[in-house]
C-alpha cells in the first residue's frame, strides 16, 4: 500500500476511534493491553487461546479471533462486543472493569450453559418442559398444541423459559425414529411442504397474526402427520422436523399477535424442541430470539436477554452474518429496556457490523425481514429505552424512509417507534400527528402486538399532559378495538 494511502487509513481509524470512545465514555482499549503484557502474550497467543474455548464451556459465543481484530481492540479502532468482552476476560481471568470495557460491572441476570440451570420453585410448567426433551415428549407435545380448539395455556415464568434454553443447549441429538410405515416422504414432498410454509410467512406481513394462525396451525398439523405417518430417510426426517420447527414458531407468533401469551410460550418451546431434532441451530436461535421479543414486550427484559445469550452460546458459531445482526440488534432492544445503556450500545454496534458484512444471499428464509434498516431501527429503539431518543430520531426515520413498501407491519412498527420518540423529546405534536397518520394511512387490524405499540403511543402523549392524548385513544378505539387504554 502507497505510504499516503496508509496515512489516510490510518487516520480514518483514528477517527472511528475517537467516535467510539466518545460512544463508549467507560472504555479504556489500552488496558487490554497492559493485561496481555502482564501476562507475558504476544496477539497470536491471545487469539489462540480465544479461538480455543470451547462452546459447550461458557455461556458465550466464542469470537473467531485473529491478531488483527486484537489489534484494533487494543488501538481503540473497534469496540469489542459482548462476546469479545466475555472472551477476553475468560481466557485472561480478569473482569471486564480491569480489562477496561466499562467502569463497572453491570448487574447479570443468570447465565445459561450446561454446568447450569437457573434456580427457582419448581412446579407443573418446568415439568411439562422436562416432559418435552424426554423421548416421548416431542409426539405428546405436537398433540397437545395443534389443536385447533386448544385451551388458553397459561403464561411461564423466566425461570422456566431459561430452563427450556437449558434444555436445548445440553441434549443429545436423538435418532430420528426407524422408517414408519405408510408412504415415503421424499425431497418432492419436502419441496411442497416448504413452498407452502414460506407463502404462509409473507403473509402474516400483510394481514397480521390474528388473521393467518388458523391457516399456520393447518400446516404445522399437516407436517405432524406426515412426520408420524410417512416413512423419510434421517437426512429427509431432520428436513420435516426443521420444517415443523419453523410453523411452530410461526404459529407461535402469530398467536402472540392474537394475544395468547401462553400459546405462544408452548407452541415456540416445542418448536426449539423440534429445531433440535433437524439440528438446525439457525431456526431455533430465531425460536430464541422471538421468545426474547415475547419477554420483553412482557416486561421482563432480562429474560430477554438470556434467551438471546442462549441463542448465541447454542448456536455453535453456525450462524449467518445476518442472523448474528438481528441477534445483536434484539440484545441491543433487551439491555435498553433493562436500562443497561454500555451494553445496548455495544451489542448495537455489533449488530452494525454484522449487517455491514452481510452478503445478499446470506439470511435463510426465515431472515428474510432483517435489512440494515431493521438494524438501524433495532439500534433506535435501544437508545429510546436506554434514555437517548433524540439520537435515535435520525435511526427510525431513516428505517421508515427505506422500509420495504411490501412490510406494512415494520412500517408500522416503525412509525410507532418512532412517535414514542417524540412524546419522549417533550414534542407530543409531532408524536399524535405520526400516530394518526400511521393509523390511518396502514391499518393493520388484525395485529394485537401492533395494537400495543401504539397503545404505548398513547401513554407517552398522555403522560406529557397533552389534551390530544384523549382523541388518539378514541382512534385506536375505532381501528383496533383496543380496550387496554
Amino acid at each position: 500500500m502507497p505510504a499516503l494511502s496508509r496515512s489516510r487509513s490510518v487516520e480514518s481509524e483514528q477517527e472511528r476511534g475517537r467516535i467510539l470512545r466518545a460512544r463508549h465514555p467507560g472504555w479504556e482499549p489500552e488496558r487490554l493491553t497492559a493485561a496481555r503484557h502482564a501476562l507475558g502474550w504476544s496477539r497470536a497467543t491471545l487469539a489462540r487461546k480465544v479461538r480455543a474455548i470451547r462452546p459447550v464451556d461458557v455461556p458465550f459465543s466464542p469470537p473467531i479471533a485473529s491478531e488483527q481484530t486484537i489489534m484494533r481492540h487494543e488501538r481503540g479502532w473497534a469496540y469489542p462486543g459482548e462476546d469479545w468482552q466475555s472472551a477476553y476476560a475468560h481466557v485472561m481471568a480478569t473482569s471486564r472493569v480491569d480489562l477496561g470495557f466499562c467502569t463497572r460491572e453491570t448487574e447479570r441476570p443468570t447465565i445459561v450453559t450446561r454446568h447450569t440451570l437457573p434456580s427457582g420453585p419448581p412446579g407443573a410448567h418446568d415439568e411439562w418442559v422436562r416432559q418435552l426433551w424426554t423421548t416421548s415428549g416431542l409426539s405428546n407435545a405436537w398433540e397437545e398444541v395443534t389443536a385447533i380448539d386448544r385451551r388458553q395455556f397459561t403464561a411461564l415464568t423466566g425461570v422456566t423459559l431459561i430452563g427450556a434454553a437449558h434444555e436445548w443447549l445440553v441434549a443429545d441429538p436423538a435418532r430420528i425414529a426407524a422408517a414408519l410405515s405408510g408412504r415415503r416422504a421424499d425431497a418432492s414432498v419436502i419441496v411442497d411442504l416448504t413452498t407452502t410454509m414460506d407463502a404462509l410467512r409473507r403473509l402474516d406481513d400483510k394481514l397480521g397474526g390474528q388473521a393467518v394462525n388458523g391457516m399456520i396451525l393447518e400446516q404445522l398439523q399437516l407436517v405432524v402427520r406426515v412426520l408420524r405417518n410417512a416413512s423419510y430417510t434421517q437426512t429427509d426426517g431432520q428436513a420435516l422436523h426443521g420444517i415443523a420447527a419453523e410453523l411452530a414458531r410461526m404459529a407461535a407468533w402469530t398467536a402472540q399477535d392474537s394475544g395468547q401469551h401462553g400459546t405462544a410460550q408452548r407452541l415456540y418451546l416445542v418448536g426449539l424442541r423440534a429445531a433440535h431434532e433437524a439440528d438446525n441451530p439457525g431456526i431455533a436461535a430465531n425460536i430464541l430470539r422471538c421468545m426474547a421479543v415475547q419477554a420483553c414486550g412482557q416486561a421482563d427484559p432480562r429474560t430477554g436477554i438470556d434467551l438471546l445469550r442462549s441463542a448465541r452460546a447454542g448456536s455453535r458459531g453456525r450462524l449467518t452474518t445476518t442472523e448474528n445482526a438481528i441477534l445483536a440488534g434484539q440484545l441491543a432492544v433487551a439491555h435498553g429496556r433493562a436500562g443497561d445503556r454500555e451494553a445496548a450500545r455495544a451489542a448495537a454496534d455489533e449488530a452494525q457490523r454484522h449487517i455491514g458484512e452481510a452478503a445478499p444471499d446470506d439470511a435463510p428464509p426465515y431472515a428474510y425481514f432483517v435489512t440494515p434498516e431493521v438494524i438501524f431501527y433495532l439500534n433506535g429503539v435501544s437508545m429510546i429505552f436506554g434514555g437517548d431518543s433524540a439520537a435515535a430520531i435520525p435511526l427510525v426515520q431513516s428505517a421508515i424512509d427505506n422500509a420495504d413498501p411490501n412490510m406494512p407491519r415494520d412500517l408500522l412498527e416503525f412509525q410507532a417507534s418512532l412517535s414514542v420518540a417524540h412524546a419522549r423529546t417533550g414534542d407530543p405534536d409531532a408524536a399524535l400527528r405520526l400516530a394518526h397518520q400511521a393509523i390511518d394511512a396502514t391499518p393493520l387490524t388484525a395485529s394485537a402486538m401492533i395494537a400495543d405499540s401504539f397503545t404505548e403511543v398513547y401513554r407517552e402523549i398522555k403522560a406529557t399532559g397533552h389534551p390530544g392524548a384523549s382523541n388518539l385513544a378514541d382512534h385506536l378505539h375505532t381501528i383496533t378495538g383496543a380496550a387496554d387504554l
